[in-house]
C-alpha cells in the first residue's frame, strides 16, 4: 500500500464496525457521501492509486469499512443488513428523519419507507450499490407504550398463523 489519507475524525473503540465488500470502492464512497451523508474518515491506495480500503462515518458509532470484493460475482451481495440509529440524541427526530428520507430519495437512493414499525420506530430501508441493506431507524416517542402493549402490536404484525391466546 502506498498512501493513506486521513481526516480529522475522532478515533474511538467501535462496538460494531461492518465491513462491506465493494466492486468499486471509489464509486461506493461517492454514493455513501453524496447520497447518505457519510464522510470519508480515511482511505488507502496502492501504487496505482486504486483504493483498497475506505472507512466511512455518518455519526459516532455509524462506521462502515469498504474493502475490495474478493470474488468474480457480478450480482449484488446477498442481502446483508445493518441497522443504524438515525440520531445520536434521545430526542424526537421524526421531522428530521422524514426530511432525511426525502433528501436521500431525491439524491437517487431507492428507499422503502419511511415506515412505522410496531416496536415504536420509524424506519427507512436503503440498498447501497453493492446490494447491502441499510435500515435507518429512529424512535417514535409519540407511539411508545409499555413493553407488553408494544409486544402485542409486534405480535399482530407477525406473518403466519398464531396459536389461540398467543397475543401475549
Amino acid at each position: 500500500m502506498r498512501s493513506m489519507e486521513a481526516t480529522e475524525h475522532e478515533i474511538y473503540p467501535m462496538m460494531l464496525f461492518p465491513t462491506f465488500e465493494a466492486r468499486d470502492i471509489e464509486a461506493s464512497v461517492n454514493w455513501y457521501t453524496r447520497v447518505l451523508g457519510f464522510s470519508l474518515v480515511y482511505s488507502m491506495q496502492d501504487d496505482r492509486n486504486r483504493t483498497h480500503l475506505a472507512h466511512l462515518r455518518r455519526l459516532k458509532h455509524q462506521n462502515i469499512l469498504l474493502v475490495p470484493r474478493t470474488d468474480d460475482r457480478t450480482e449484488p451481495c446477498p442481502g446483508a443488513t445493518i441497522t443504524l440509529a438515525f440520531s445520536d440524541e434521545p430526542v424526537d427526530a421524526i421531522p428530521a428523519f422524514n426530511a432525511f428520507a426525502e433528501r436521500i430519495a431525491r439524491a437517487g437512493a431507492v428507499i422503502e419507507g419511511p415506515v412505522d414499525r410496531p416496536w415504536n420506530t420509524r424506519d427507512v430501508v436503503v440498498r447501497d450499490p453493492n446490494g447491502y441493506r441499510l435500515v435507518f431507524s429512529t424512535p417514535d416517542f409519540a407511539r411508545m407504550h409499555d413493553f407488553e402493549t408494544t409486544m402485542r402490536g409486534v405480535r399482530k404484525e407477525l406473518p403466519g398463523d398464531r396459536a389461540p391466546g398467543a397475543d401475549l
